[in-house]
């Protein structure tokens, strides 16, 4: 019989204020990280076969239906699925050294059962919930070991705690556990398996997932937007005022990742601009025939001030080097843009070029409104209209590029593979050519920061990225694609 370590001390668990709310979600992130990479690590060998059904999810019985966020892998050795994202986790150079490290912390004394469970498992999950009032949150790791373990008692797991809930090994704060054993027993009642919203919205995810969970509205408000760089970007792009929560998955074949997003909005909840009809519109997206081959950037939406605004807030700290970009596209330039207009970045130095183009049924009115705009945005704007189009841009390189002939984005591979399937009708459409946008950055001083310099052989794979969005009031779908070189 295995003895039991004492109970470990109970933890304070993890602060959601100020510089806490960084602690909380680097601690998450840490754990998803370990899980992931132990996963993908163990995922090289047995069969390769996929059923075409979704991975084992019982997991989410284990965890409150209010949960902030949760993580889920399948770790199910003989999904071809899990198999595939190995493979394509395996073309980033920093991928050994990142899962030897995380590996040798699983392995640490009292902290090794989730490295060893993991090689039988079929799944894994993280998640966070509050525990204090709102102020504090737990985690919990949870890990599948395929049979259960009666009368198992907490013990030591480093700063945290372990022990045994049905099937799963679980690790997290003693309060994270306890919670954990009572929704056990409780047959998932109450659970994120059972709520009403997350268990809808998870179901319409792909089946071929190797990934996927829930994030709720507090979950990215408080979690995610609070954070800089990527994570405080996705919680802005998350983010809706009408927001309930949020299903994703992620699938991997071949050199594509795929991030299927389903969200839960509630239209009882709009204000501002969601609820005065400012916000994104549905739209049959016309234009990206007409951006030029060599645009390091394009974003489509039905509507000119909320893109720019989501644009500058999605920055963060990088706003300020963007404002004097998009200063000038006031009200007043709006108004030129009523319906479907393409964002349209391309390369100069010694800064980029911003190129705003729509489709001018009326070109002598076209024409008079742009004569109407106040004369200080008229001196900054080079402005044109030809073909059935209106375009203004901060150069006149970028009317040039418009107008010349040539191969144009909808013409390339990467834009075909990456969001070339989307959607009839949509809200928004989004391609990076990601190599141009890094040379660009390392053109404009991105080469001196040594965050860069240290992941930069991880983001030179990454040679695209395509989005789209698209749904109603109640729903809304994003698909983000991810196209990685060899």
């Amino acid at each position: 019989m295995r003895s039991e370590a004492p109970e470990a001390p109970r933890s304070r668990g993890l602060s959601l204020t100020d510089r806490g709310r960084k602690v909380a979600l680097g601690a998450g992130v840490a754990l998803v990280v370990a899980v992931v990479v132990v996963v993908v690590l163990l995922a090289g060998g047995g069969g390769s076969t996929s059923s075409g059904k979704p991975p084992a999810s019982a997991a989410a019985g284990l965890v409150p239906a209010d949960a902030l966020v949760y993580v889920h892998l399948s770790t199910d050795h003989g999904r071809s699925e899990t198999l595939a994202a190995s493979k394509l986790a395996g073309r980033f150079p920093s991928w050994a050294a990142l899962r030897d490290s995380i590996v040798s912390r699983l392995q640490a004394p009292g902290c090794d059962l989730a490295a060893k469970a993991l090689k039988t498992a079929d799944e894994a999950a993280l998640a966070i919930f509050d525990t204090g009032g709102g102020s504090r949150a737990s985690s919990l790791v949870l890990v599948d070991t395929g049979k259960a373990h009666p009368g198992a008692k907490q013990r030591g797991c480093g700063t945290l705690s372990s022990t045994y809930v049905g099937t799963f090994l679980a690790i997290g704060q003693p309060e994270s556990l306890n919670l954990a054993a009572k929704l056990e027993k409780a047959g998932g009642r109450g659970s994120l398996a059972q709520a009403p919203g997350p268990k809808a919205e998870l179901a319409k995810l792909p089946a071929n997932r190797v990934a996927d969970g829930w994030l709720s509205a507090d979950g990215v408000r408080r979690l995610l937007a609070p954070q800089g760089g990527l994570l405080g970007a996705a919680g802005t792009l998350f983010d809706q005022a009408t927001l309930v929560g949020a299903a994703f998955g992620l699938t991997a074949a071949g050199d594509q990742a795929k991030l299927t997003v389903k969200s839960q909005l509630d239209p009882k909840l709009a204000t501002g601009a969601a609820k005065d009809g400012t916000g994104f519109k549905p739209f049959h997206p016309e234009l990206a025939g007409a951006v030029p081959a060599n645009a390091m950037a394009y974003l489509g939406v039905s509507n000119l001030a909320p893109a720019l605004n989501r644009l500058l807030a999605a920055a963060g700290s990088s706003s300020a080097a963007l404002k004097p970009l998009v200063g000038t596209l006031d009200k007043p330039l709006a108004k030129v843009f009523p319906g479907e207009v393409a964002i349209i970045l391309t390369s100069s130095t010694p800064a980029p070029v911003l190129t705003l183009l729509a489709a001018a049924k009326d070109e002598a009115a076209a024409r008079r409104e742009l004569a109407g705009l106040p004369a200080a945005v008229r001196k900054t704007l080079s402005s044109a209209v030809f073909d059935g189009k209106v375009a203004v841009s901060t150069s006149p390189k970028g009317i040039a590029a418009v107008k010349a002939g040539g191969k144009h984005l909808t013409d390339l591979d990467n834009w075909r593979k990456s969001v070339g399937n989307h959607p009839e009708l949509v809200s928004s459409l989004l391609f990076l050519d990601f190599s141009r946008l890094l040379t660009l950055g390392e053109q404009t001083g991105l080469s001196t920061s040594s965050a860069y310099r240290s992941a930069k052989a991880d983001l030179q794979k990454v040679r695209a990225i395509g989005a789209s969005t698209s749904g109603s009031s109640s729903e809304s779908t994003a698909e983000i694609s991810l196209l990685i070189t060899p």
